[in-house]
């Protein structure tokens, strides 16, 4: 993808006008496009948005995207999110899975539009159909929730799943959650346990709070408190209130030895790198 991201959406024409439109677009709207992304990397914002500008204007779905966000996040542009929207439903009507999701977040959000769940549900689903894994977490969620959609925890799994297997720390949690509470399937700690740790290899702090207390308690897992200890040591690092609770009683089964070897490995520890 030409596109940059968002850390941080009224249906239109059908996905078909989109493509057809898109196949006409000019190659020089592409150019535009990778030239605009190498000015923002480079932090030459005026370039960037006027690359993007001149790919948006001949209807190419990335720059109109990206031209939304320097919108949205008001980078080299007054903030403008009425603007933003509007490129990001021109960028979604052509099957931007990217814009599509950023619809989902806003309306789910109520971010510059009155929270609408059903709309957020809507464009969830279009980006979740093209196999984008954020777009396959947020639908999820609101399955599991029952906002804009009927509470399903069969259908929120079978979401939290696809985007799991993209790797996304989120969804591994998510789901880890579900089955370790048997919400939608028969209750497994011992997989719940599996997931949480993908995520947590990640370095997402929650999935690091939940194994730690696995390990200190023997769920899903054999016992381990050198194991709760680094991991709660971890997800302390990143402000989990109920890992820092656990510390000193971790530290307590350790002795010092153990517990400052644990700690200094826990200095050096790297996340893998996850799911963009």
């Amino acid at each position: 993808m030409l596109a940059f991201n968002d850390v941080s959406l009224s249906r239109m024409t059908p996905r078909l006008l989109g493509v057809v439109v898109f196949f006409a677009v000019s190659t020089f709207a592409v150019a535009d496009t990778a030239a605009g992304l190498q000015a923002f990397k480079n932090k030459d914002y005026a370039t960037a948005y006027r690359e993007f500008k001149a790919a948006a204007d001949r209807g190419n779905a990335e720059a109109e995207f990206n031209l939304g966000l320097m919108y949205a996040r008001g980078i080299g542009v007054e903030q403008d999110i009425q603007e933003a929207m509007r490129l990001y439903e021109l960028a979604a009507a052509q099957g931007n899975a990217m814009a599509q999701f950023r619809l989902g977040v806003r309306y789910s959000q109520g971010w510059g539009v009155q929270q609408n769940y059903v709309e957020a549900s809507h464009w969830y689903q279009m980006a979740a159909d093209q196999g984008d894994p954020h777009g396959e977490e947020g639908i999820a969620e609101l399955y599991e929730e029952g906002y804009g959609v009927e509470q399903d925890y069969k259908a929120a799994l079978y979401n939290f799943r696809l985007a799991a297997a993209h790797g996304l720390p989120e969804a591994q949690y998510n789901l880890a959650q579900l089955i370790e509470k048997g919400k939608g399937t028969k209750r497994n700690e011992t997989e719940a346990f599996g997931l949480y740790k993908k995520a947590a290899e990640h370095g997402y702090a929650p999935a690091q709070e939940r194994l730690g207390a696995m390990y200190a308690s023997g769920t899903g897992v054999t016992a381990d408190a050198s194991q709760a200890y680094f991991w709660s040591t971890l997800a302390a690092k990143q402000n989990e209130k109920n890992a820092e609770r656990r510390l000193a009683a971790m530290a307590a089964k350790l002795s010092a030895e153990q517990a400052s070897k644990v700690k200094q490995t826990a200095d050096e520890w790297k996340p893998v790198l996850a799911a963009k």
